[in-house]
Order: C-alpha cells, then structure tokens, then sequence
C-alpha cells in the first residue's frame, strides 16, 4: 500500500501529474507552500469555467486534494520546479518510498533469533539494524512489483524494465542504511529470497550454521577443546598440527590456526580455566557483585601486606668476613584499612610478611581506634586474604563480630590492593629510592635504572626507610581522619562494638616468660627491664593465692596486666599498685585516696573473714550437738567456736568462767593502778623532804 510522500508537492493521479493544493496557497496550506494564492480563491478558480485551473482529485481522508499540473500557469510551475525540483524524478522518488514502512515485525525477528552449536549465541545490534532495514525496504519492492501498471503510471512511461527501475529506486532511496544489492540481478535474487524465505533469507548462512563444518561431532570437538584448554598454553598452529596427527589416522577433516583461535574464541569459558588458571576465571569471566562502600567508619576493616617499592641500603660482613652493602633492599608493610574512605586504621612493618607482623597491624589499629575514639572499639565485619589462616583465625575472630575470609583467588574482594597502588603513585614515585612499578605489571612508566645505580649510596638505610613509610601512613591519616571521626559520631550504636581490656590483653598482650604467685606485696615482675609490682582489688583473687599467674601486658601501657593461671581456667586484671610515700610530709594528692581504698579492700576481706568463720562455727555448733559424734568428738578432741571440745551443755559453766575471768582481770588492773599511785606519792613526799639550795642564794 502507498503511502502519500508529506513532503513532496507532486503526485500523479489516474495517469495525470498533479500539485498538491496546499503547497500552492497561502492558508491551509504545507508549511514549505509557495504561497501564491489563497485556498478560497484556487477553490473558486478551479470551479469556474472561464479559469484553467482544473481540479485533479478531491481532498479526503489519508489523501491530499490535487490541482492538475498541467493546468497551472507558467510561474507557479517555475516556482514550483525552482524550489523542489524537477516533478518526473521527485514523483518517482516520492512513489518508492511511499511504500516504505519499518517493519517491526523484523527487529522482533532478528533481536530474538539464535544460532550456533547450542543455539546461544545472538545477532550484534548492528546486524540486527541492517537485517530490520533491507527487510523494511524488500517489503516495499514486493508492493511495488505487485502493481507495475501503477509503478509505470508513476515513472511516466508505457513500458519499463522492472528489475533495473526498481534496483534504480533503491539505489536512490537511502533514507535508511540499507545494505541491498546494487545490480538488478542482485536485487531480484534478494527479493526472490526474501518472499520464499522471509526474515531468514537476509541472515548470513554463517550464522545459521549451514557451512560445512571441519569439527562436527562431540568427540572431535572435545579433542579440540582439550588441546585448546592445555596448561601450556599451545599455539594454534601446534594445536592444529596435533590435532590433524589424530585426524588423518580417524579419518577427520583437517583443521588449520585459524579453525584454532575461532574454536579458541567460542569457547573461552570452557577453555579459559584451564590456559590461564581458575583465579583468571573468578576475575573475569564469573559473574562478579558490585558493592558500595559502608556507610559509616569501623564497619568494615580489610588487610594485606605490601612489598613497598622504596629501596634501602643495608651493610652485613658476609661469610669471608668482608662488609657488603646491598641497595636493591625493600621492607614489607602490613595495612589495615577502613573501607569506608580507605583509612589506614593500622599498619606495621617488617622485613617480610608473617604471621607475627599481621598481629603487630592488628593491634595497631585497635590502638589507634582506642586514640580515636578513646576505647578499644573492634570492626563489626574483618576481610582478610589466605594467608596462614589457620594460625591467624583466632586472632581475625576475637577482634571482629565476623570474619570473612576472601574466596581463594578472589583478589578482587580485596580493596587494599588498589589502595597501595594509590599510595605507590602518590607518595613512593615522589622519593628518590622509588624502585618503579613490579615487573609483572607491565608498566612502562618505570625510573631510569641508570640513574637509580648512580645515586644508591644516597639510600637511606632501613631506619631512614621505615621513617619514609610511616610518614606515608601518617599523611593519609591526617588528610581523612576528620571525616572519618565526624562520621563516626553518626554511627548506629549497634555496631559500635567494644572489646574489654581483658581480651585485648589475652589477645594482643606479650607474655613476661615466666610465672609470678601471689604475695602480701602483689605480684612482682620485671618488664623491659623494669621492676613493677601489681594486685587486683577483686576479692576472689586472693582465694587463688596457691596458683602460679601468667602475664599478659601491653608495652605501650603497664598500667594494668592480665594474670591468667597456668591451666587457663582463671584470669584478672591487675592494676599497677600505687607508691605510698613513707613519710607523711611528702603525701600528694590521691595519696590518702589510695591509701583508704586499700584499708577499705582489706576490711571488706576481713568481714568476709568473720563471717565465714562465725558461719563455720554455727555449722560446727549444731554438728556436734549429734549424739553419734560423741566419742569422734573426745577421741579427736574436736573443738567449738570457743576452743572446747565438750558439748553445749557445758555451756553455763564455760559462762561463769568467762566472767570470773573477767573479774579477776579488773581487780588485778585496780591493784596495778593503785601501786602505781602510791609510787608516785612516796616520790614526791621524798623530794618534798630535801632542801633546795636556791633557798640560800
């Protein structure tokens, strides 16, 4: 079905050229009119008998109301030509491609379709566009074809070559990117196609899988696959030859390279594990998940050690007992970072990478917590990578709510990687000792080799290289730690998770080496050389005074140390006991405070004391009072509360010699009280009687 062309003011009628009315007047008309009378006016002329201007076809629905070409005067044909064109071959034009229509029915074809081995594989976009196009514009040449009488009415001429006016139509019309034949045989065989076989007939027979095939049942597909997948990575012409070694003798087509490396593309999923290893798969060929950093600070820790790219110098006396200086020295540095806007929260450095050195990164960063937020607050979530984790789990657990380890291989669930990379751009390339990127990495922006051997005696040593490090962390610090801190004030409190001073010491303590008992002056250890005594104001500490105690203690606060027995079962905190001074002049503040909290701690455990032993004797009292222990209690000589061994019906007797005790006590005090008074009596009567020379004087 035709389609009136909008745009183009012919269009032959009943074998007649005509001009579309509204490209002619000046109301009602096509905003590209010429503008040369108005509707009114053309519509009186053209039923007037004296005017020439004769109508063509009445205007209806879908269909514009025509005036006869011929019937117009001189300038209006003029006019019109000099602003459209020649009418033949714009009629022509516009006839063609008034059958043309997107065909949407294609596009739904080709962007479903599949083809190959497993039917998975789809059709590239742009193959998609270019299949939807030339079947959009086939449709019209078939429409068009159907009615020749009409497409020659159109052309303007009796008799036509259909195939070449139809392949000169297309050639014209590129209103749309079509990729059709340009010959008229082409273009017939095309259409020929494309109305037996439809959509179909415009794909590529290398996309529907009908070309012969060198490789085509499983077993020569799987023999090709295995080759492909080998550890040592053949090249496709090795890979060709042995296959074509099995082939000849099976009776197989052979292969060439380039059979090779298509198969070698198609099947990367397959093959890709085995020529570059499963860790190359989960990075990038798996699917993988897209995460967002936490939304507040302590959230989420993750760590790795790093091999700084930083150079120092390093003198030893080898074997021969001669002094070697080396250069090509780098330090290790061990990180913990917070995910939340990559702070370093710890670090520490070593030589190389251990166990002992992560712990050190670890307790680093629960320190600085402590710094930061004045108590040792532990990461709700801990990430580490596989590196002895069965030794370092307990440590990754008892610092953290959860740990997750990363899956073996998964270097992308790691955020600290490309953080050193950072710092290695930043900072490390600033420095002199800078050694460049790894070899392994490929990069071509590395140092002047040359010029590094030249001044490598300027290296600093390893102190001088560990001072450039901790600088490094120190910088990072300082640029984000207030929005780390403010961030940390808005923090839900449910993961603001503490760890207590116990288990940090359990956790992160140094052991003195040795076992301490309790004695009435504490316990009392060296530590660094220094000589520290220590108790606990819990009272049940001293109901262990029998066991031996190891200790726990942070070197960077001896203030207080956990005594953990030597079968695990018991463990205190012990505080560093506080230095009285023996003279009461020298009292400072807190002095006495000090002094009245141990006299209270020792008269709580004395009343404790009492009423245990008031307890003991009140159980004791009415033991004995059973008359089967008589004999057990005078052979054994089982004594009360008061230190006899009768019975309580003795207890009257035990009262009154108690209070002629007492009685006897008293009168014995009045007697010394009154010797002494008549001592001092006859003293003073006898120098009374001397004469006091000082009378003479």
């Amino acid at each position: 079905m035709q389609h009136d062309n909008n745009n183009i003011p012919y269009q032959f009628y009943n074998e007649k050229l005509g001009v579309k009315i509204k490209f002619l007047t000046t109301t009602r008309n096509h905003e590209d009119s010429i503008r040369v009378i108005s509707y009114k006016a053309l519509n009186g002329r053209m039923r007037s008998d004296t005017c020439t201007e004769k109508e063509l076809r009445r205007g209806c629905f879908g269909h514009d109301a025509l005036i006869l070409h011929d019937s117009i005067s001189r300038e209006w044909k003029d006019r019109l030509k000099l602003k459209f064109g020649n009418p033949p071959e714009l009629v022509k034009k516009a006839y063609f491609a008034g059958f043309y229509q997107a065909d949407r029915a294609a596009y739904e074809f080709y962007i479903s379709y599949r083809y190959g081995q497993n039917n998975n594989q789809k059709l590239d976009l742009k193959l998609v566009e270019e299949y939807t196009y030339n079947a959009s514009v086939l449709n019209a040449v078939l429409e068009v074809k159907q009615d020749r009488r009409a497409y020659a009415r159109a052309l303007g001429v009796q008799r036509l070559d259909l195939w070449l006016s139809l392949s000169k139509d297309v050639n014209a019309f590129r209103e749309v990117a079509h990729t059709l034949p340009a010959s008229k045989d082409g273009l017939r065989r095309k259409a020929t196609a494309y109305a037996k076989d439809s959509y179909v007939a415009l794909i590529s027979g290398k996309l529907q899988n009908k070309n012969s095939r060198k490789v085509a049942n499983k077993k020569q597909m799987a023999l090709l696959d295995e080759l492909i997948a080998k550890h040592t990575n053949l090249d496709n012409t090795m890979i060709a030859n042995i296959y074509n070694t099995i082939a000849e003798k099976l009776d197989w087509k052979p292969i060439t390279a380039q059979t090779v490396a298509n198969r070698k593309k198609e099947k990367n999923l397959i093959t890709h594990a085995g020529r570059k290893g499963v860790k190359s798969l989960k990075n990038n060929i798996l699917m993988q998940n897209k995460r967002k950093k936490p939304s507040s600070p302590m959230l989420y820790w993750t760590l790795d050690g790093w091999s700084v790219e930083l150079l120092y110098q390093q003198t030893t006396v080898n074997e021969e007992g001669k002094t070697v200086t080396t250069y090509h020295n780098r330090l290790t540095v061990v990180v913990v970072l917070d995910a939340f806007n990559k702070y370093p929260i710890g670090y520490a450095i070593g030589t190389h990478e251990t166990p002992e050195l992560i712990t050190l990164a670890c307790q680093n960063a629960m320190q600085h917590a402590k710094e930061l937020f004045g108590q040792y607050f532990m990461p709700y979530q801990l990430q580490s990578d596989n590196y002895a984790i069965k030794k370092l789990t307990p440590l990754y657990e008892a610092m953290s709510y959860l740990f997750t380890p990363a899956s073996v291989g998964n270097a992308k669930a790691k955020i600290v990687e490309p953080y050193f990379n950072h710092i290695n751009k930043n900072y490390c390339k600033l420095l002199n000792n800078w050694s460049g990127h790894n070899i392994s990495s490929g990069s071509k922006n590395q140092p002047n080799s040359d010029y590094i051997n030249k001044i490598k005696k300027q290296f600093p040593d390893q102190d001088g290289c560990i001072s450039q490090i901790q600088s490094i962390i120190n910088a990072e610090r300082s640029k984000k730690a207030a929005d780390y801190g403010n961030a940390w004030l808005t923090a839900k409190p449910e993961y603001k998770i503490l760890m207590s001073q116990e288990n940090y010491l359990l956790t992160f303590g140094s052991n003195t080496g040795y076992t301490n008992r309790l004695k009435g002056e504490g316990l009392v250890m060296t530590i660094n050389g220094q000589k520290c005594w220590y108790d606990c104001f819990d009272l049940e500490f001293r109901n262990h005074a029998d066991k031996d105690w190891s200790i726990q203690y942070d070197t960077t606060d001896l203030s207080q140390v956990l005594a953990v027995s030597t079968d695990g079962k018991e463990r205190f905190m012990l505080e560093q006991k506080y230095i009285q001074p023996m003279a009461i002049a020298d009292r400072v503040e807190g002095d006495t405070l000090q002094l009245a909290r141990v006299n209270q701690y020792n008269n709580v455990l004395i009343e404790n004391i009492k009423e245990e032993r008031g307890e003991n004797g009140r159980l004791v009292g009415r033991l004995l009072e059973q008359p089967e222990l008589q004999d057990t209690l005078a052979k054994h000589l089982l004594t009360d509360s008061a230190g006899q061994h009768k019975n309580y019906k003795s207890k009257a007797r035990l009262q009154i010699d108690k209070n002629a005790q007492k009685a006897n006590d008293k009168h014995e005090r009045k007697t010394l009280k009154q010797k002494e008074k008549t001592y001092a009596q006859e003293q003073q009567d006898y120098y009374a009687g001397k004469i006091d020379i000082n009378d003479y004087l």
